[in-house]
């Protein structure tokens, strides 16, 4: 049997699709890249948006309409069930499903050029506008046995791990450990391999956590720290656990211990109780810092959560406010990748195509140059030449075989 898996949303759900692959893998199925040539689809879902969870339904609908079987899982489906799909069900329940008792199956499978390593499970927040709690449950740290083995499955696949988890900055709490504990253990164990922190939150970043990024060569300088808004009004109608003078203040320290640091963020633009004013406050947090990226989402109500009774902005305020934050995000984007023009960055090559190389730098930044063999899974050193405008970095590689 032939099955083909699409996801949307986060990389968590990406480390699950491939956790579902690792074990179908040890069934006997076959994972395959076209859903035309499965006869079994499995829809692994997102709720954080009302359009993202649409997309996920709109799939559903699409590959019935081929003819195929559907199972239908992930956040959306573990909030509202599918009728449509054959099968609607968590991720354990998937399993079930395919005849699978075990609690913990090692990954056996990577499909994507770089690694995803979930390491925690479920938040203990309670933000108003967020269902993803409903659906991941409390947190939980994933066993650091279970870690290590997926994580030596990876480190013979890829160069490069992403850590991911829904409150990431949670691990090793029931334990008396720390998020910096496992990173710390993790680089030590696989000195060939980088590793990327996916996102955390600010109240989770901690002295010695950025001392360890400071410090390892094989830990990417990038961390993604969600805002979701400057103005303390707002974070305060969100139930977000901290103040903006809170968040300004875990931004300096990774300032000043990581200067070249990708620091990307997260804005939800027009949430209900937002006032221009509140909007301005956003802003201008945006402009005092160097972020490399800004991740802005118009607010999407997501019923059963407290926000939904809140109702919405005007459909002209939220198109206007999300108008005027993306010009901003161009600029700061294109600030920071300026400042690497003359300077050299390691690339993981992620994909070549007529000549042309294209792939991470250690610092999320996108980066092409020539090259005349298949590089993908390498680690390139490249020499930034020029910024072409496209949200891409060119270079030309420093080892000259190469390239042509």
């Amino acid at each position: 049997m032939k099955v083909f898996i699409q996801t949307f949303g986060c990389r968590t759900n990406y480390y699950d699709s491939e956790y579902l692959s690792s074990a179908l893998l040890r069934k006997g199925y076959k994972i395959v890249e076209n859903p035309e040539e499965a006869d079994i689809v499995i829809v692994n879902s997102c709720a954080v948006t009302h359009k993202a969870e649409r997309e996920s339904r709109r799939a559903v609908r699409r590959y019935k309409d081929l003819g195929k079987e559907v199972i239908y899982t992930g956040c959306a489906a573990k909030l509202r069930p599918y009728e449509v799909a054959d099968f609607s069900g968590s991720i354990e329940k998937v399993l079930e499903h395919f005849g699978f008792n075990e609690q913990f199956l090692p990954l056996v499978s990577i499909r994507r050029t770089r690694g995803v390593l979930k390491v925690q499970e479920g938040c203990d927040f309670e933000c108003t506008y967020c269902s993803i709690r409903f659906s991941r449950g409390k947190s939980r740290s994933l066993p650091l046995d279970r870690i290590l083995k997926d994580a030596e499955a990876l480190a013979e696949s890829t160069k490069e791990i992403v850590l991911t988890g829904t409150q990431i900055g949670d691990w090793g709490k029931e334990w008396g450990k720390s998020l910096a504990d496992l990173i710390s253990l993790l680089s030590e164990r696989f000195p060939n391999v980088r590793f990327r922190l996916s996102s955390i939150e600010p109240t989770h970043v901690t002295d010695d956590l950025i001392e360890l990024f400071a410090e390892r060569e094989n830990l990417c300088p990038h961390f993604h720290i969600s805002a979701q808004s400057g103005s303390n009004r707002v974070l305060r109608d969100m139930k977000r656990p901290y103040t903006r003078e809170i968040y300004e203040e875990v931004l300096n320290r990774i300032y000043r211990k990581i200067p070249d640091v990708a620091v990307g963020t997260d804005i939800i633009v027009a949430f209900p109780t937002e006032t221009e004013e509140d909007f301005e406050e956003t802003l201008d947090l945006i402009r005092k810092y160097p972020f490399a990226y800004v991740h802005a989402f118009e607010y999407s109500p997501r019923e059963g959560t407290e926000a939904y009774k809140l109702g919405e902005l005007p459909p002209n305020v939220r198109k206007e406010r999300v108008r005027r934050i993306q010009n901003l995000i161009s600029q700061k984007k294109k600030e920071y990748r300026m400042k690497f023009l003359g300077r050299t960055l390691n690339v993981l090559v992620e994909n070549v195509k007529n000549g042309l190389a294209s792939g991470i730098s250690e610092n999320y930044l996108r980066v092409t140059f020539e090259a005349d063999v298949d590089l993908r899974g390498e680690i390139v050193k490249v020499l930034i030449l020029e910024d072409r405008d496209s949200g891409a970095l060119f270079g030309k590689s420093t080892v000259e075989y190469l390239t042509k």
